[in-house]
């Protein structure tokens, strides 16, 4: 196990060495202005607390917002309400509901963005004109996962998202795809999701492009298994992104103890300002079969923003 862990930090180590987080060097690999950027944030205080390496450990309802080719872990129903406190004292509010059926599960989810309020100023009234501009993000999806045996699983996610500037709102549909794969060595499972597939934007008189994005992870347990009393579970992705010129790494790993209380942590290497994060998390099995989880999460953006942190709420029925 020590050798374990000692390999997983030496390999965040590497990576932070060989990419950089300084200014000069992100600009030189930023390819192109991306529209949308609230697509891009992780969402859930448990995908958080792992640097957002979640693609391959998606087995709960989680996975709406990480891989949905993973809803097909929940046995009948499954709900997530979710906190944020994001950079500069924004907000982000997360919801999202999951159902399993005889053709397979059906979800919907939930996205709001909430920009810190301020005052609008012009050259003539510099200290404000008393006029507060709307500001905010909407985004609505419709998920769907299904088996196709006992090892492999697909999903895919149809989202309507609306932005809202000011006088102006842009409109954007788009598209994502995601297996979720269980090799049969040991407890190793592989998953691959393509998302936000979608058409160019106008905003204004400029065009912009969605953030496409393909990532694929590798997930394990190297002490114990899933459900035991304790295991340990830890978790690679790798991801591209069409605004970035470079590959961009997620570490992540999560102890549980007792199977009712979590630790977690991760880091990103390659990123513009995150690196590493935190997580705890709560379970609480009821007699009649329900779980109850509540996660937080800590994430670690630089010296001149305020760390995001996160709050999620879910359950199983």
């Amino acid at each position: 196990m020590k050798r374990t862990l000692w390999i997983g930090l030496t390999a965040a180590v590497i990576c932070a060495l060989l990419y950089p987080r300084g200014a000069d060097a992100q600009d030189q690999r930023r390819l192109a202005r991306m529209v949308l950027p609230v697509l891009k944030i992780d969402h859930g205080a448990r995908m958080a607390g792992m640097g957002g390496a979640f693609v391959a450990v998606s087995d709960n309802i989680d996975a709406i917002f990480s891989n949905p080719a993973g809803l097909t872990h929940i046995e009948r129903a499954a709900f997530t309400l979710g906190y944020t406190r994001w950079l500069m004292n924004d907000h982000i509010l997360t919801g999202g509901m999951a159902y399993n059926t005889a053709y397979g599960v059906l979800g919907v989810n939930v996205v709001t963005f909430s920009p810190h309020e301020f005052e609008e100023t012009t050259i003539f009234q510099p200290t404000g004109t008393g006029r507060y501009p709307d500001m905010g993000d909407l985004s609505l999806g419709v998920v769907y996962a299904r088996k196709l045996t006992d090892k492999l699983s697909v999903g895919s996610m149809f989202r309507w998202t609306q932005q809202t500037l000011d006088t102006d709102r842009l409109n954007a549909w788009d598209v994502g795809v995601s297996t979720f794969f269980y090799t049969g060595f040991r407890s190793l499972r592989l998953g691959m999701t393509f998302e936000n597939m979608g058409k160019d934007v106008k905003v204004i008189e400029d065009v912009r492009k969605m953030p496409v994005a393909f990532s694929t992870a590798a997930a394990m347990e190297i002490v114990g298994a899933t459900g035991d009393p304790t295991y340990i579970t830890v978790t690679f992705e790798n991801s591209y992104a069409t605004d970035f010129a470079d590959p961009q790494y997620r570490f992540g790993g999560e102890l549980w103890l007792q199977n009712n209380f979590a630790l977690r942590a991760g880091y990103k290497a390659n990123f513009d300002e995150e690196s590493w994060t935190l997580g705890a998390g709560l379970k609480f099995s009821m007699p009649n079969g329900r779980i109850v989880q509540a996660d937080v999460a800590y994430s670690d953006f630089g010296t001149y923003l305020d760390a995001p942190l996160r709050f999620t709420l879910s359950g199983a029925f």
